[in-house]
């Protein structure tokens, strides 16, 4: 090799040092001036990071744990890093409330994997960022008022599962079973009555499809992790095919919502609507008289809006319900003082129904025990700032993500004094009534103005069944289930069976 071609080689290894060092700097500039600002005091103190990596230190089978850590270690405002993703974790649930009413915190991050999956999931009304998901969350909460939610039509939807799942707890002759499914299917057709006037029934091939996709695709969420932190390990196995494995499973529930939408079609009469899709169609059908152009109301955001409204609620409630027989199971003192109030008030005549809340201060208290005790939605959705903020002393950077962590302030001692205990009395005063202030720090639904659109249907759910199925059954269970969950988008409970004892 010449003189000139040595020269030339080491100039181009040179180059592409320098372009790579270039590069690193770029990609990691981010980091460095974040860490200036914790160094000057500009942003909240926080665990110890690293370029690329993030946040260093996170357990990955119990993350919740290692945020209680860190919200005990820096206080109720602390920043971290996952991945290049700058974040503020918020364990103060009065922080969290002032945070979200502001208009600056409603946007979500557009980061993570969800943004490569099919279908446009970032336009829905969970995960929609800018003017769109308002737009469609005004029109959601009128349509759902409107058939059901909070309503006495919503009432009536629920009393008529409740009576459905108490004759499958009875069906099952006092042996052993999972009531994983019996929950699925109660409250998918409570929301599906409003959605798209039908029942998902159990033996339907589409329900049992639907959740199936639905349990496997939290799990495949949960198993992406890494590509949640790190987007670009998509492009490498195994990764590759998780991705692809991840978008074929939503892919298959929004085939389904769709095939839905398109049959609903075909029966829909604009002067007698039916439920939120017949709703929609009716907004659709008025833009294009006025205006010849549908706007955001095409049937590709109504697929979107279903998926939110359908799986979120499905989800959050029936584990609910789930944990719900795990700590009465647990704790047959609590259920004995549950079945004597209710027998007291209501008697086993009728089913208990909302207005009957305000009566049963103890059976009300154990609904939010357990709320409390479980976090199954550990950390919420997080929210995004839409510009720089200051507040509490501190600058918010615009497009940082705003972590809610109600699990920290579920399990804070500052505020309960033995949170792992499982005690309803903490919520009952010396007349036994409901202490209002303590009820008020347990807030599962968010808030502001991004609170669960769902919030007042899953009340009236978890309290109607609840109730009705104590009121009406003994629980037990020959193993005695555990407390710990599994590890996936929500906190659920380990698989286990339970005997349900008829009480009458």
């Amino acid at each position: 090799m010449s003189g000139l071609q040595e020269l030339s080689v080491v100039n181009c290894l040179i180059t592409l040092a320098v372009s790579g060092l270039a590069l690193l700097f770029f990609s990691c500039s981010g980091y460095f001036e974040r860490l200036l600002d914790r160094w000057r005091g500009r942003v909240p103190p926080g665990p110890l990071v690293l370029p690329v990596i993030g946040a260093v230190g996170v357990d990955p089978l119990r993350p919740e744990q290692t945020f209680r850590k860190w919200a005990a270690q820096y206080g109720s405002m602390f920043s971290f890093f996952l991945g290049d993703r700058f974040c503020i974790g918020v364990s103060d649930l009065n922080v969290i409330r002032r945070l979200f009413k502001d208009e600056r915190f409603t946007n979500r991050s557009q980061a993570g994997i969800i943004r490569y999956l099919d279908g446009e999931p970032l336009k829905g009304i969970i995960m929609g960022h800018g003017g769109v998901w308002k737009e469609h969350r005004r029109f959601t909460l009128t349509a759902l008022r409107d058939f059901g939610f909070g309503r006495v039509s919503g009432a009536e939807y629920i009393h008529r599962e409740e009576s459905s799942l108490l004759t499958a707890f009875r069906d099952k002759n006092g042996q052993p079973f999972d009531p994983k499914m019996l929950f699925a299917t109660a409250v998918s057709n409570v929301i599906s009555c409003m959605l798209f006037t039908s029942e998902l029934k159990p033996g339907d091939a589409r329900f049992a499809k639907f959740v199936a996709e639905t349990t496997t695709l939290m799990a495949n969420f949960v198993a992406s992790g890494a590509m949640e932190v790190y987007p670009w390990l998509r492009h490498f196995p195994p990764f590759s095919r998780r991705l692809k494995e991840l978008n074929a499973r939503h892919m298959e529930n929004i085939g389904l919502l769709a095939e839905m939408v398109q049959d609903h079609k075909k029966s829909f009469d604009s002067d007698h609507p039916r439920d939120y899709i017949d709703a929609f169609f009716c907004v659709q059908e008025e833009r294009r008289k006025r205006d010849a152009d549908e706007g955001t109301f095409t049937d590709a955001q109504l697929v979107r809006n279903l998926a939110d409204v359908f799986i979120a609620g499905y989800e959050t409630t029936s584990t609910y319900l789930r944990w719900s027989m795990v700590y009465m199971i647990l704790h047959p003192e609590v259920q004995r003082k549950v079945q004597a109030e209710i027998d007291a008030y209501i008697g086993n005549s009728r089913l208990p129904n909302l207005a009957d809340k305000a009566k049963l201060p103890y059976t009300d208290a154990v609904t939010i025990e357990i709320h409390r005790i479980c976090y199954f939605v550990p950390f919420s959705v997080p929210h995004a700032a839409s510009e720089d903020v200051e507040f509490e002393g501190y600058l918010i950077p615009k497009g940082t993500e705003i972590w809610p962590l109600v699990c920290h302030h579920f399990m804070n001692p500052d505020v309960w004094g033995d949170p792992e205990v499982f005690r309803p009395e903490r919520f009952i005063d010396a007349t036994g009534n409901l202490i209002g202030s303590l009820v008020d720090e347990v807030q599962p639904f968010s808030s502001g103005r991004r609170a669960c659109i769902g919030e007042p249907l899953a009340r009236m759910e978890v309290f109607g069944f609840f109730a009705a199925i104590l009121q009406h059954f003994t629980l037990s269970s020959e193993v005695p289930p555990s407390r710990d969950s599994t590890i996936s988008a929500v906190r659920a409970p380990l698989p286990f069976t339970m005997i349900a004892t008829p009480r009458v």
